[in-house]
């Protein structure tokens, strides 16, 4: 039976996670699977080439010997299990899902703002302080989203729930509760 990709990047990026923290080093695999990610994001060619058949597999080895140059004996140990599975193609998606962990871990969420004008450093940071301490977490990461159409105030997507305080949509409240009269 053959996994899919989520199945895939779910266990390998436990296992990873796993040793990172029995070993105590999460944050140093982190940086350097975050290095690998940037590599895989800057080539999207790689992973295709190291599973696809263009390439034979002395010269696919000669590509993962790049790829293990500066790796830690952990990190070296993934690379070459990956890729003897023929799972190169699930690389950005091991990694994602060894960072999705570290998150839970850390109490990081990521969340997406949506505002009628772009907020600066200073208003993202309170507005993410604020929301931090209202969700329980130690910290939010946003993306900041302009969308006029709101007017004013924010969206806030976090975890599959939207908390909606913008304008428009308080605008919209009063319509129904006149139309409704």
């Amino acid at each position: 039976m053959k996994l899919d990709k989520a199945t895939v990047a779910n266990r390998y990026g436990e296992a990873i996670f796993e040793i990172a923290e029995e070993q105590g080093n999460i944050v140093a695999f982190s940086e350097e699977l975050e290095e690998l990610r940037q590599v895989f994001l800057a080539n999207p060619q790689l992973s295709d080439v190291l599973v696809g058949a263009q390439l034979n597999l002395i010269e696919k080895q000669g590509l993962i010997k790049v790829l293990l140059k500066d790796a830690s004996p952990i990190i070296a140990n993934v690379i070459q299990m990956v890729f003897d599975y023929g799972r190169m193609g699930d690389m950005v998606g091991i990694i994602e899902e060894f960072e999705r962990l570290c998150d839970v871990k850390e109490k990081v969420v990521h969340a997406t703002v949506t505002t009628a004008i772009k907020l600066d450093d200073d208003q993202l940071e309170k507005l993410s302080a604020k929301f931090a301490e209202r969700i329980g977490a130690n910290k939010i990461v946003f993306n900041n989203i302009i969308d006029e159409k709101i007017i004013g105030g924010v969206v806030i997507e976090a975890n599959n729930q939207i908390f909606d305080g913008s304008i428009s949509s308080k605008i919209n409240k009063v319509k129904r509760l006149l139309a409704n009269q």
